[in-house]
């Protein structure tokens, strides 16, 4: 997360607004505002889990200039552990001179159903597979991200191939719309997982033709490509 806010400059844009708009001179908060699409337990069951993806990103936030990263992650399959609440928002770190503080809401459902008080600042979809699904399960949600609420989307894939995949499937469900683009097209993400990930079902899909014309099978590891699309 920490590179991808870092390219698209996204705590020194927040930061640069407040100054504007003078939140900054008035002594309120500048927050930024990151949203996780289609959540699950790897991004964590409780705030404290979700609040160790988040330390690189609170210490480079904080160095911008932003107080508070407030963290929504929702999807059909988000859970949380008994002590907590769907939907209510939790500290999950003090400010610091060096971090910025963090808050996290968990939220089970589609993102494109859920009434959001603000929009986020940078999207994110973590291994999403988005070539896999039917256009109508991803689509309103992408739509609404990146052309409604005009936030640049973080995807991430299993492969290069996946992403490839997952990108052909966006441009198709995003053509209706003028001034779509990709800030960087599919490529490999150079802060991947080192892990390789097994699959528990069929991987033909992963599999490619190599010189010979046999199939073999692309190295799938956590996040291994990426891109991000946003509109201009």
């Amino acid at each position: 997360m920490l590179d991808a806010c870092e390219r698209l400059g996204t705590f020194a844009g927040v930061a640069g607004d407040a100054r504007a708009d003078g939140t900054a001179r008035d002594g309120r908060d500048v927050v930024a505002d990151v949203v996780i699409l289609g959540a699950d337990r790897a991004e964590g069951t409780s705030p404290r889990e979700t609040a160790t993806m988040f330390a690189s990103v609170r210490a480079r936030a904080r160095a911008c200039g932003v107080d508070t990263v407030r963290v929504l992650c929702v999807g059909p399959n988000v859970r949380v552990g008994e002590a907590y609440e769907l939907g209510k928002e939790y500290d999950a770190g003090e400010r610091t001179r060096d971090e910025a503080a963090l808050r996290v809401e968990f939220r089970a459902g589609l993102y494109h159903e859920e009434t959001v008080e603000r929009t986020a600042d940078v999207a994110f979809a973590f291994n999403a597979g988005v070539w896999g699904y039917d256009p109508s399960d991803w689509h309103p949600t992408i739509e609404r991200v990146v052309v409604r609420e005009r936030t640049p989307l973080v995807l991430t894939s299993y492969s290069l191939r996946e992403a490839e995949s997952d990108e052909d499937a966006m441009r198709a469900s995003l053509s209706g719309f003028e001034n779509v683009m990709w800030e960087w097209e599919a490529e490999k993400n150079a802060s991947c997982s080192s892990e390789v990930r097994e699959l528990g079902f069929d991987r033909t899909e992963y599999m490619k033709k190599d010189a010979s014309g046999e199939s073999s099978q692309d190295v799938l590891r956590e996040n291994f490509a990426w891109q991000c699309v946003a509109v201009n």
